[in-house]
């Protein structure tokens, strides 16, 4: 039966949610620190062990992770659609306000006092005049919801990358995980992977060899407890898509993702939020959902997101 639009886009914004909120448990970790801190597995906000990393959260709150795609659904509510000068204003806000866990890339493209009246040739400056170029994903969240709104991609996906990280690959990983929500959205299955490896040929060649091993692959393929690639794109947009293909439930694939460390709340994020599109917010972890710090501001992003895409196909 095909799901509704409330049941994919709650599955999604809370999915995204719980992904992040469970995932600080393992952030940073390797594989074996998580398996000594959770030897039975981390599976609940009341195991998250209390360290110094940790210990900046509650247990069950949300990162800066998931309010960076707050802001994104927000500012599409209020101007019914997209507008790139009221994102970069409303990023500007969320680092005034709330910057505790920004990287360091965001950081320094978004505090640029130019950043809200020009904020493509302000990020671009900036990755010019640093001289270093790092791949890494914090745009991929963004790409899940531009796929869901489904409005000239791949070219709008690019366009949201390139706000804060006018990379190749990223710009490549974005285009291909807002097709891949888009088609889970609209057409109730995956884009075949023949179409992926195809955008990726199209974009950068580079990506190819990561949707190959999540298709073809394991997890434990993509090293995502590696110290110096842990924040690589291409391995969170592999990683979610690995699960899409080879997990049965939203609980079965991020458990798995959780418990290989690395960047954990960003992967298991953008991988549950897909998984939420997949399968519907009713088959989310129930306990998970409940046990979010901060349920009230999810709730209203969700009925923003629902009702912003309810009225679109009217």
């Amino acid at each position: 039966m095909t799901k509704s639009i409330k049941e994919k886009v709650f599955g999604a914004v809370y999915g995204y949610a719980i992904g992040d909120a469970l995932g600080l448990g393992t952030e940073f970790m390797t594989r074996k620190e998580a398996a000594r801190y959770y030897p039975n597995g981390l599976s609940d906000y009341s195991q998250i062990i209390r360290d110094a990393h940790r210990s900046q959260w509650k247990r069950g709150a949300i990162s800066t992770d998931t309010k960076i795609v707050g802001v994104q659904i927000e500012s599409l509510a209020d101007n019914k659609g997209i507008n790139y000068i009221d994102l970069a204003r409303r990023y500007r806000d969320l680092y005034d306000k709330e910057n505790v866990d920004l990287t360091t890339n965001l950081r320094w493209v978004i505090s640029q006092p130019n950043y809200q009246k020009d904020p493509f040739g302000t990020t671009r400056a900036v990755w010019n005049g640093m001289k270093k170029f790092e791949a890494s994903n914090e745009c991929l969240g963004r790409a899940l919801f531009v796929g869901m709104w489904n409005e000239d991609l791949p070219a709008t996906a690019i366009k949201y990358c390139q706000l804060t990280h006018p990379h190749p690959r990223c710009e490549a990983a974005s285009a291909i995980i807002a097709q891949t929500a888009a088609s889970l959205m609209w057409k109730n299955d995956m884009p075949s992977f023949e179409t992926l490896v195809a955008l990726a040929r199209e974009l950068n060649s580079d990506v190819v060899r990561y949707l190959e091993a999540a298709r073809f692959g394991t997890l434990e393929d993509f090293r995502l407890d590696e110290r110096d690639t842990l924040w690589f794109v291409r391995k969170t947009m592999g990683c979610a898509l690995w699960a899409l293909w080879h997990c049965s439930s939203p609980e079965e694939g991020l458990f798995a993702i959780i418990n290989q460390g690395g960047d954990a709340d960003t992967n298991a994020a953008l991988t549950e939020g897909l998984l939420g599109i997949k399968y519907g917010f009713s088959a989310l972890p129930k306990h998970l959902v409940d046990g979010l710090t901060e349920k009230e501001y999810i709730e209203h992003l969700a009925i923003l997101m629902t009702s912003l895409l309810e009225e679109r196909e009217k």
